[in-house]
Order: C-alpha cells, then structure tokens, then sequence
C-alpha cells in the first residue's frame, strides 16, 4: 500500500488514479489518513434484475388518488 500527500494527489491525479487499479493508495493531509485510492472489484456474481413484484412489497399504499395530491401541491406554489 502507498502512501501519499494530498499535495502530491492535486499534482498528479492522473497518475495516481491510475496507479490505484493494481493498488491501494493511501492519501494524507498533514500526516492523517484522509481518504484511500483502490481498485474496483468486480462481483463474480452476475448482478440479479429487480423484481417489480418484490418493488410493489416495499412501496407504501395510499387509497389517495396521486393526481390530486400532485395537483394540490402545484396550487400551494
């Protein structure tokens, strides 16, 4: 893991961000740790669609007809 200044990342961002896809780079100020550079890891799960139907389990239910909600809020302005 490498260790930089902040000083040193404003110079020569490219560089370093390049340098982070095969390592972690570590980015200080003043001596603290502020913030880490690393690769991306991809999953070697493939990611899995979002089911509408579990979407309609989590969303709230309201008997409230949503155009005259909609429509309420635009005549307050």
């Amino acid at each position: 893991m490498k260790t930089i200044s902040i000083k040193e990342l404003h110079a020569a961002t490219g560089k370093w961000v390049r340098a982070a896809k095969r390592e972690t780079i570590v980015v200080t100020d003043h001596g603290e740790r502020i913030a880490e550079l690393r690769p991306i890891t991809v999953s070697e799960k493939p990611r899995v669609p979002f089911d509408p139907a579990q979407r309609l389990k989590w969303m709230p239910v309201s008997k409230m007809d949503s155009t005259v909600f909609i429509s309420e809020d635009r005549d307050g302005r």
